[in-house]
């Protein structure tokens, strides 16, 4: 799934290489993902379209045309590759959209759970959670006084609430982890047990660890196809030593995703593990 820092490398590097450019055909391989809020085909509303504009709405990307929006919902597999003439596609492509440059974009999802929805101009209650989207953790909006009056009242784990999209817009579990292993906090830490101090931190390490994924991900500069986790401290590193202390990385269960910490960076308050001290 892309997760914020790879959207806002996607909405670049597509902004650049689609505005202004037409549509000449389109192909559909695999219908599933596709949503159409119109009268239309989606092959029929899209033909002939011009591409002008690609913006990002939390975990939503949206390419507008001249009367109509796509917006994507990437959810946990898709994934959009622009293919030059010669070079080697993606594999599972559910459609593509063949440009006037001779350039393809491809839509991939190999576990066929993202969403594409072709809608009207702003029609945007038809697409489930994208007017229930939380503040922007990117916007100016997103500042100490707000964090704090979101946090102050919540009972969840911290995990669950910095990932639960209709207070924050977005995190996805890969800087879950990070954020809270830069903070010092273990994810089953409920929200309630955080001191001032605490809340304090962990907003200003949200900020930082994400303008950090930001960074590397457009240092990396992949295809906008690949995942970059290179630069990833504790994600998926089970069993690994910690770069910090060098305490054997754990996974855990939290709300039905796993969850990756040090036990002894991020100490559990609440004693749900024993102690790998």
């Amino acid at each position: 799934m892309p997760e914020l820092p790879d959207l806002v490398y996607i909405e670049k590097r597509l902004k650049n290489d689609l505005a202004g450019r037409k549509i000449e055909r389109v192909e559909v391989k695999q219908p599933i993902v596709i949503r159409v809020m119109l009268k239309q085909s989606f092959e029929e509303a899209l033909s002939s379209e011009r591409i002008e504009a690609v913006k990002r709405h939390g975990p939503f990307l949206k390419i507008n045309f001249s009367s109509l929006q796509m917006i994507i919902h990437f959810m946990l597999s898709g994934r959009f590759q622009l293919q030059e003439p010669g070079t080697k596609r993606i594999g599972n492509i559910c459609f593509t959209l063949y440009l006037d440059n001779g350039l393809a974009l491809h839509y991939g999802d190999n576990k066929k759970m993202g969403r594409v929805y072709l809608i009207e101009e702003n029609r945007y209650e038809q697409i489930p959670g994208y007017n229930e989207q939380g503040v922007d953790i990117l916007s100016r909006d997103f500042t100490l006084e707000r964090f704090v009056k979101l946090i102050e009242k919540k009972r969840s784990q911290v995990r669950v609430f910095i990932m639960d999209q209709r207070s924050l817009s977005a995190i996805g579990n890969a800087y879950a982890d990070e954020i809270l292993f830069a903070a010092g906090i273990h994810p089953k830490t409920l929200c309630s047990q955080l001191f001032k101090s605490d809340i304090e931190r962990l907003y200003n390490t949200i900020k930082e660890v994400i303008a950090w994924g930001i960074t590397e991900v457009a240092k990396a500069a992949e295809p906008v196809e690949v995942k970059v986790r290179s630069h990833l401290k504790v994600r998926n590193r089970k069993g690994l030593a910690c770069i910090i202390c060098g305490t054997t990385i754990r996974r855990a269960g939290v709300l039905g995703y796993d969850a990756f910490f040090c036990p002894r960076c991020q100490p559990n308050y609440l004693e749900h593990f024993i102690n790998w001290k």
